[in-house]
């Protein structure tokens, strides 16, 4: 039965440690539904002794493991988790530095293939939410500030821009079913790339000719010469940020370039900070959304 029982754990959590002093817990042989036994685990995670023992956080492994529970969670349960966890992680301060550190890496930063805005969300909402220290709430606090702007779900800001005539656009000029908005810079080689591998994508390029998608690329700081220069695609609208406002303001939280957001016809965010595979990804999961409607 035990045996058993580890095969469900690893089908559950994939990313399973053998030889680690770390114990994953064992959910009782009576639950027998999978998503109890994913509560369960989530519930029973972590302890006074693995919180204390310094080695499980060398690495974010076990946190990767912990994310895998919680996404597949609901808001309340997950949320409730996540504060029980950094209410542990608070007894110990150089703990909780090293959890926040990777957390940030591996969560937050929109170039890690386990970025996940929703579960680094909670787990920061629970920091400030606990009794740490305000140095220790000061990292938190700015991405929570920063991720509440452009949610998914939510209106993207609304900035303006020049297009090479100079002509002064506002994004919520754009009328079109959905908007793919990258912003970019002309001396970014891998901008380049993406541009390439964007108009080499027979499927984004048949919701751009079905009018499904429109492109608009915003470059926020660069040379108004060297993107006057550059040749985009003649099917994309193009702007620049004249009055750096993006960036000035923190309109966006752009980490990296190029970034790439997927907006509906009202202009709420259904992707944000994403490179080109995440916008794959979403587009084939997301397949009904691509199709052309009356109603637009």
């Amino acid at each position: 039965m035990k045996q058993i029982v580890f095969l469900i754990i690893v089908n559950i959590c994939p990313v399973v440690l053998l030889g680690q002093t770390f114990s994953y817990p064992m959910p009782p042989d009576s639950i027998l539904d999978r998503q109890r036994r994913v509560a369960y685990m989530a519930e029973h995670f972590w302890n006074e002794q693995s919180i204390s023992d310094t080695l499980n956080f060398q690495n974010p492994r076990l946190l990767l493991d912990y994310q895998y529970l919680l996404k597949q969670l609901d808001e309340k349960q997950a949320e409730a988790y996540a504060n029980s966890f950094i209410e542990l992680a608070c007894r110990k301060k150089h703990t909780l530095g090293q959890i926040i550190y990777w957390l940030d890496n591996i969560l937050y930063d929109s170039s890690s293939p386990q970025y996940d805005e929703r579960v680094y969300m909670l787990l920061m909402n629970a920091v400030l939410c606990s009794d740490a220290d305000s140095v220790m709430k000061m990292t938190p606090a700015a991405r929570v500030k920063m991720m509440k702007k452009n949610a998914i779900g939510k209106a993207a800001n609304n900035f303006s821009f020049i297009d090479k005539k100079e002509q002064v656009h506002c994004l919520y000029d754009i009328n079109t079913p959905l908007l793919l908005l990258i912003f970019n810079n002309p001396d970014c080689s891998l901008c380049h790339s993406t541009e390439e591998k964007i108009e080499n994508n027979a499927h984004i390029q048949n919701m751009v000719k079905d009018e499904v998608l429109k492109i608009l690329a915003i470059t926020p700081n660069s040379e108004i010469a060297d993107w006057k220069e550059h040749q985009y695609p003649k099917n994309w609208i193009t702007g620049f940020d004249q009055n750096k406002e993006i960036y000035q303001k923190q309109l966006y939280d752009i980490q990296r370039l190029p970034s790439i957001y997927l907006l509906d016809k009202d202009k709420q965010v259904l992707l944000k900070e994403a490179n080109y595979d995440r916008l794959c990804q979403y587009l084939q999961e997301n397949a009904h959304i691509t199709k052309r409607e009356d109603s637009y």
